[in-house]
């Protein structure tokens, strides 16, 4: 059986420089995405599927639907609009007892109109089936150096990004690359955001068949694997995020508002206090 290629950084320049969109650690042709985790030793996990898998397929679609329905119920409360929005749509997808509804057929979850939903709701922490990406290396960098700076109590001892070559997806049937229109999610248009998703076979009163971690799929699979995995110590998350500032890879430009700016102001703060600042910072 294969293994994922791990690429250990020592320091926060190597972790760079192996992330460089100069030197693409597949050979060309090649098209990456990028994927930042606060723990390296994660797999790559949906984030719905990490909160237990039902016993029954149509048991777990309807749990993936409600969190779809309330989630739109919550957006229409505060005037959010959502992608592909109308009557027919809501009457087709929302609507419990529809035919295409959690009680239509499993075999076809998710049905490819929800996925603009789904990218929606995923981007901002709703949990669904769909792995989030980036087509930009150091944007993934950014949430794994992030992430591992929140988590002050971890066990984890060092952050990961994973690169996955999408150029010869048609090898691999069950693995879809989903794009959305940044339209209506200016923070998925800033981050070059895309999103993966593995899909299952289903049947009534009988769970899901199939890898539910896209990096264990690829191990199973005789074929060349499309995914490396660079790490770096935690310890030298701190001058990961100075680079990032250096190169404008900062939350202000990822997350477009007010909460991006206070949440790239602690970054900078907490990595370069302001000059004349040392004594009481």
């Amino acid at each position: 059986m294969a293994s994922i290629e791990i690429i250990p950084a020592s320091t926060a320049a190597e972790f760079w420089s192996l992330l460089s969109p100069e030197k693409p650690l597949f050979p060309r042709p090649c098209k990456l995405l990028y994927r930042g985790q606060a723990d390296h030793s994660r797999n790559l996990e949906p984030s719905i599927l990490r909160r237990g898998i039902s016993a029954a397929s149509e048991m777990q679609v309807f749990k993936e639907w409600a969190y779809l329905e309330t989630f739109v119920r919550h957006c229409d409360s505060i005037g959010l609009a959502i992608p592909n929005d109308s009557p027919a749509f809501r009457e087709r997808y929302l609507n419990q007892n529809a035919p295409a509804g959690p009680g239509g057929p499993v075999s076809d979850w998710p049905p490819t109109d929800l996925y603009p939903l789904l990218a929606l709701g995923q981007h901002y922490g709703l949990p669904t089936r769909l792995l989030d990406w980036s087509t930009r290396a150091y944007v993934a960098a950014y949430f794994a150096i992030s992430g591992a700076l929140a988590k002050k109590d971890a066990t984890a001892d060092r952050l990961a990004v994973w690169i996955l070559d999408i150029e010869k997806k048609a090898l691999f049937p069950e693995l879809k690359v989903v794009t959305v229109p940044g339209g209506n999610n200016a923070n998925l248009a800033a981050q070059s955001g895309r999103f993966t998703l593995l899909t299952q076979r289903g049947g009534r009163g009988r769970p899901f068949e199939g890898e539910i971690a896209l990096d264990l799929y690829f191990i199973a699979r005789p074929l060349p694997l499309p995914l490396k995995k660079v790490t770096l110590p935690i310890s030298e998350a701190p001058a990961a995020l100075k680079l990032c500032c250096l190169y404008g890879v900062t939350a202000a430009i990822m997350f477009p508002d007010y909460g991006g700016a206070a949440r790239a102001t602690e970054d900078e703060l907490s990595t370069q206090p302001p000059p004349g600042a040392l004594s009481f910072w």
